[in-house]
Formats: structure tokens, sequence, C-alpha cells
């Protein structure tokens, strides 16, 4: 285990100890002295997270600088590594060029390379590579694994991880939509507010009545997702801008697909990682409208739509969307949008526009479209409002030489640690921040 691990798991050791005496101060409020020597506790261990968190801080630091300090001198020697030595047999799709913060170009075909070296190093193992990685300002970092912080995998290198990050809400429509929560531990609850203070009128000399703010709390904790895929054992250096090119596309549209998966459609097995997402939500709730004789979706009527906007309370209304498949989205929106009145050949003729009254249509293929009868066919609302996505920790490589020894491959295993809650949908009276039309 690494010094930077042993001070996280550290960390995680104090915080937990330190929320476990905090935890236990309220019930001892009514006990004077029992309370203040708790107090005494509670401080002790706020003062150790802040030791160990300063300790982790600085630690992280003094690696930055390292490679920081091994990066070549001259920015244009850096920049130009693949031009002059490597070549590029086809597009790439999953980088692309961008401007710092200085305004200096950084080729996509430069961050290939830099991720192809990388992977070379930890998956490979190749020492020409490791010294690379090393005189270029890549950071061989170990990942933490399970609940704490032990040895789980190559933390991936920040060109690599913008590219999944992009990739990732390009794929994804749950991730791009939620609120998205970092976790500093494996589990994390925050209070939300469920009801409030009520006010009363009272005559002159009468106490008011008495009421309170209600609360609960929305949990998340960190599940293992993991995307293998297969690589030659005769990977050819001369090729390792197109493969790191291939290996973020694929780990990015696996991740993607799984999280659109849990969020919009999971049922709370294993398969889902425990998660429950929006279609197993709406179970008779005021914020779910049936389009009672229009199974399909080419007989939705203008009428079903309005009636299932009306269901979305008004503090959602500023970051409302539509969520359907593409199928729903062509035989719904612009069915009725061509049959509406007003049309003209240029109109019709135009770009296809992804909004209906005004409202933006985002397209999730994880959504009913051919066989939709009896399932929820449409939402409309602010997801953010409704869901979040915490993030663990970000995306870590291993490899596995034994999984496909028969064809002299070996595995790429990319993981990551996740967890979506829908939590709130609202309740058999009121609709929550987000609404559902179920096809009749």
């Amino acid at each position: 285990m690494t010094k930077l691990n042993e001070l996280r798991q550290a960390l995680g050791v104090a915080t937990d100890e330190h929320k476990r005496l905090a935890d236990e101060l309220p019930a001892l409020i009514d006990d004077g002295q029992a309370f203040e020597a708790k107090k005494v506790e509670v401080t002790a261990a706020k003062a150790k997270v802040d030791r160990c968190r300063s300790a982790v801080h600085e630690t992280e630091e003094a690696l930055q600088r390292s490679a920081l300090l091994a990066a070549p001198a001259l920015e244009d020697q850096r920049r130009s590594l693949v031009q002059h030595r490597r070549p590029l047999y086809s597009g790439l799709k999953s980088f692309k060029d961008f401007k710092d913060e200085r305004g200096v170009l950084i080729r996509a075909e430069d961050q290939a390379y830099r991720v192809g070296q990388f992977v070379l190093a930890t998956v490979f193992g190749i020492e020409q590579s490791q010294k690379w990685c090393n005189e270029n300002g890549i950071v061989l970092t170990r990942a933490q694994s399970e609940g704490v912080n032990s040895a789980g995998g190559w933390l991936v290198p920040e060109e690599m991880m913008a590219s999944i990050i992009v990739l990732r809400e390009l794929f994804g429509v749950f991730r791009r939509s939620a609120q998205i929560v970092p976790m500093g531990r494996d589990t994390l609850n925050w209070p939300r507010r469920t009801g409030g203070v009520t006010a009363y009128f009272v005559s002159e000399g009468v106490a008011p009545t008495e009421s309170q703010a209600a609360w609960d709390n929305v949990n998340l904790t960190a599940k293992k997702l993991a995307a293998l895929i297969r690589l030659s054992t005769e990977l050819s250096e001369d090729a390792i801008i197109n493969v790191a090119d291939w290996i973020v596309g694929e780990i990015s549209y696996a991740f993607a697909s799984k999280e659109d998966d849990c969020g919009f459609i999971g049922d709370g097995t294993s398969t889902y990682g425990g998660i429950t997402g929006l279609a197993n939500k709406f179970t008779g709730l005021a914020g779910l409208y049936t389009a009672t004789g229009h199974a399909t979706f080419d007989t939705i009527t203008a009428t079903d739509i309005s009636q299932t906007m009306a269901l979305l309370p008004q503090y959602a209304l500023p970051g409302a969307k539509f969520y359907c498949s593409q199928y729903a989205f062509a035989l719904m929106f612009e069915r009725l949008v061509a049959a509406g009145g007003g049309n003209t050949i240029s109109t019709l003729n135009g770009e296809v526009q992804y909004r209906y009254l005004g409202v933006p249509i985002v397209v999730s293929q994880k959504m009913p479209s051919t066989t939709p009868t009896g399932k929820i066919g449409l939402y409309y609302g602010d997801l953010a409002k409704a869901a979040a996505m915490g993030e663990r920790r970000q995306v870590s490589v291993k490899r596995s030489d034994d999984r496909y020894f028969d064809t002299d491959q070996i595995g790429l295993m990319g993981t990551e640690r996740v967890d979506i809650n829908v939590h709130d949908v609202g309740d058999t009276t009121t609709g929550g921040p987000i609404v559902a039309m179920k096809m009749g």
C-alpha cells in the first residue's frame, strides 16, 4: 500500500469515528456533564480528521509537483511527440483537439499517445513506457479498491479521464441530467427537507400552535461498476494511439450505457447493482398520467402530453425536459408537430428540432420503443431535482493474463465506483420534480 493510500485510509477511519461521536451527542443533551465530555471527544476527533485531511492534501500536492518537474522543459517538444514519431492509422473518435488555459493547442494525437504509453506502462508492464511516463509527467498512481484504500488497479491519467468524462456525458443521458454528488466515503447521507413549518393566525394572549420542519435522508452507497475488454498480447507500440482511442471509447460507452440502465429501468436486483430506476418508482403516484386507450406512440395526442405536463409542480419548470426514446420522438412529437397548423414546406424541410412547446427533448434508447403498451413512454421534469448520482472514485484500469489465455489475449478491465438514488418522484397526492406518462 502506498503512503498516499495509507493516509487516505487513516482519513476514512478518522471521519467515521468523528461521525459516530457526533451522532451520540444529541442523546446526551439533558446530561450536562456527559454532554460536555462528549463534546471534548467530538472536538478531538474533528481535529484528527483535519490533520489527516491536511496530510493527504500535502502528499497529493507533492506527487503532482514531482510529475510536473519530470515533464519536458520545452512544451513544443511535448506537443510534437506524435507527429514526429508515431503513425496514425485512422481518425480518432474519442480524443479531440483543445486549447489549454494559455491558449496552447493540445492535439488529439498527443493526448492519445500519452494514454497509450500509460497503457503500455501499467497494463503491459513495459519498462521503457514506465520510464517515459515518469519523464513526461504521468503519475502512475495505484487506485483505491473496496471500502478502504487497498490497491485496485491504476488511476488513469488526466487525458484519459477527461475524455471518458466527456464521452460518458455524451452517451449517458442519466449522468448528463442527474445531480452529480462527489463521495468522500463509501456511504454518503445528506438531509432532505420533506415538510415545512406552518404559520397560524393567533389571538392576542394566545400561544401559537407549534409545528416543525420534517427531514429525511438521501443515501448513496458506492458500488463497483466494471467493463471488461480484450487486447492482443502482441500490441505494437506503433499502434498505441489508435488502441488508446478505442479503449477510451469502449470503456466510456459501457459505463454510460449501464448508468442509463440503472437510472431509467433499474429494478433493484443485482443486475442493476441494487439500484431502482425511474420506471420502477412510479407506482400509484400522483405524478403518473395514464394515456387510456392510447397504447402506442402513434396514437398519443397533444392532450395526453399536456395532461402529463400539468402534473409537474411549478418549482421544477425552469429545468424541465422531456425524456423518451428516438422511436417515441419520431412517432409522437414529430408527428404532432407536422400535423400542427401553420407548417410550410420550409418548416418541414428544416433541421429536426428536439423541442416541443419550447421544452427540450432528451433521447434515451433505454426507454420503451416498439412495444410500449403498459409501460412509461415519457418523462417530463427536472431530473437533477429527482435523482442523484454519487461518484466515489474516478476510473481505474487493470489487466488479467488468465481470462483469455486460450486465445493469447489479455483482459483489460476498467472500473468506477458509483451509485444512483432516484429520491423524489412525489407521492400519492402530489407530483414530484419529474412526472411520467404511461401508455394505456
